[in-house]
């Protein structure tokens, strides 16, 4: 991964330098009510219906796309038995994500490694059975050349599957977005179509969308409220500004899918 390719993503370094810590772990509890070690808008039910949809199963071989710090990739081997290899830019979420894979006794079916998925991945061609990737393609702005690399590590049937949370659907303000994109690096807001229109470009069939904004609008409330309630001490942690930054996010995160002016989209599709 080159240097100059690295971004400002703090909230997000420190997210997973903290991962593990109780306080963390209550709020996400309070947001997302089943705890899968998520960090995005998934649910634990949400990730069940993603499983099925791949049809995922014991001897599938999956990759996961900025796989954060391993939870729902954990998650998804101890749901269907699957083998699984995450990649992601933040060293810190991958270190956390392998400790915690030996600590669940899955390092034989888990992997994790620090990738920059915006360049060709480090894989054979029709190397995995699945590709997913959930709301992170936003960090992806050379978004034909990733869906095509995606399709090369695919075996011939696999399935794609990956969600877009902020295409744009209405009218949205300049601060807006400017709330709803801060401290997260390089962030792609994509006109409503595109991301259906690419995926077919790319050489994929049977593709599916489906909108998927209620679970934005309601875990960003949840986490905001959360986190409110723990202001102080969040503000003690993280500093006053930077918690005030996360909290701004998650207010624009909930009000803007809430109204369907910044919505999250599933696709789903096959390589032939």
């Amino acid at each position: 991964m080159s240097e100059s390719r690295r971004d400002d993503t703090g909230v997000f370094d420190a997210a997973y330098g903290r991962f593990a810590d109780e306080l963390y772990a209550a709020i996400r509890r309070e947001a997302f009510g089943e705890d899968i070690g998520q960090t995005s808008w998934l649910t634990a039910n949400e990730q069940r219906g993603f499983c099925s949809w791949l049809d995922l199963s014991s001897s599938s071989e999956l990759l996961e796309v900025a796989s954060g710090s391993g939870g729902p990739a954990l998650f998804t081997v101890e749901e269907t038995g699957c083998r699984v290899v995450g990649v992601d830019i933040h060293e810190e979420g991958v270190a956390t994500a392998n400790t915690a894979a030996r600590e669940r006794g899955l390092a034989e079916r888990a992997r994790f490694l620090v990738v920059d998925a915006r360049e060709q991945l480090p894989f054979d061609d029709e190397s995995f059975d699945a590709v997913i990737c959930i709301d992170s393609i936003n960090h992806l702005y050379d978004r034909a050349a990733v869906l095509a690399d995606w399709r090369r590590v695919l075996r011939r049937g696999g399935r794609l599957l990956f969600t877009n949370a902020v295409t744009l659907t209405g009218l949205a303000r300049r601060e807006e977005l400017i709330a709803r994109s801060s401290s997260m690096g390089d962030f792609v807001f994509a006109p409503a179509g595109l991301d259906e229109r690419l995926v077919r470009e790319a050489g994929f069939a049977d593709v599916r969308v489906e909108d998927v904004s209620v679970n934005a609008a309601r875990i960003a409330g949840a986490w905001r409220d959360a986190r409110e309630r723990r202001r102080e001490a969040l503000d003690r942690i993280e500093g006053a500004e930077a918690n005030a930054s996360m909290q701004a996010m998650l207010h624009a995160t909930s009000l803007l899918a809430d109204e369907r002016r910044v919505s999250r989209f599933a696709y789903v599709a096959r390589r032939p």
